[in-house]
């Protein structure tokens, strides 16, 4: 090992996404920069150019030494940053963190982060780290949710609509998707129990929320080795206006609509292809016919707020 691959173990690499915050890429920077020279940081920052760059930077970075690895900004960054990490294939050698500075932080939850810079470097300086599971489907790894159907068709609708962020766009997706409602009949296999359904949407949950604060899954744990899914059955318009606002707070699995169950692998097959979206990012599958979606136990060291007290 050379001096300077040697010397990159212990400095910080903070990946910036370049359009987090709407456009305010540039203050966050700023106060960034500021905080961590307050703090005593040895760090680079690298700025996102485009998307899936953060997946290049990642790797470039590890290759050269650096093992603390920093996300700043939402989901889509946490998960480009998490496949640089496990494409690596020095995953085990990685300290993984996130400053979360997006429209859903959804990941950041698991957590017990919130958006202050400050705050979040505090949390990564005190090193207290958990190992998270994380999930993969074809070649492809995400570390919060898969989402399957509707909540899928969401994503994607989302990512057209310029005017709000957060939870307000989320909001404003399910309307524009309730119009063009399907329901999707298919086969999952979880583990080995295998059953079918017609489902408006399977959510597959390492952590507790999906769609910029949904509590899908709200018994998640990200390192307990099991996915918790969340099947709601096909429904009609009206019932899902009343359902979904109640997953908000986790409360949709008292419906008899909706079944939460737990699995490490899950094979799902249908017909025709069905939308699938995972950390807010909508992936190219070579099979979207046939999905096989493993948990991979404890692969990623992740700091955290111990105490969840920011």
């Amino acid at each position: 090992m050379n001096l300077l691959h040697k010397k990159n173990k212990k400095r910080w690499l903070f990946i910036v996404n370049s359009t987090a915050g709407r456009g305010k890429t540039g203050k966050m920077l700023s106060e960034l920069i500021t905080a961590l020279n307050d703090l005593s940081f040895d760090y680079e920052i690298e700025v996102t150019k485009a998307p899936l760059h953060a997946i290049e930077i990642t790797r470039r970075y590890v290759k050269n030494g650096f093992r603390k690895i920093v996300a700043v900004g939402g989901d889509g960054t946490v998960n480009e940053v998490v496949n640089g990490i496990m494409k690596s294939r020095k995953a085990d050698e990685i300290q993984f963190g996130v400053i979360p500075k997006g429209g859903g932080n959804d990941f950041a939850r698991n957590l017990h982060l919130d958006s202050n810079i400050e705050r979040s470097l505090k949390v990564l300086l005190r090193g207290d780290t958990k190992e998270v599971d994380v999930g993969r489907i074809e070649n492809n790894y995400f570390i919060n949710a898969l989402g399957i159907g509707f909540d899928a068709e969401v994503a994607e609708n989302s990512k057209v609509i310029r005017i709000l962020n957060g939870l307000p766009r989320y909001l404003l997706a399910i309307l524009k998707t309730l119009f063009k409602l399907k329901a999707r009949k298919i086969q999952i296999e979880l583990n080995n129990e295998k059953f079918e359904r017609s489902i408006l949407l399977m959510s597959i949950g390492n952590g507790i929320s999906a769609g910029s604060g949904f509590l899908l899954t709200p018994n998640a744990i990200i390192d307990d080795g099991v996915y918790d899914i969340c099947i709601i059955k096909a429904l009609p318009a009206l019932r899902i206006f009343k359902l979904l606002p109640t997953a908000i707070k986790g409360d949709h699995i008292n419906y008899p609509e909706v079944e939460i169950k737990q699995a490490s692998l899950i094979k799902i097959k249908t017909d025709y292809p069905i939308p699938v979206y995972y950390d807010g990012e909508i992936p190219v599958l070579k099979n979207p016919l046939e999905l096989e979606i493993e948990l991979l136990q404890q692969k990623l060291q992740t700091f955290y707020n111990k105490n969840n007290n920011l």
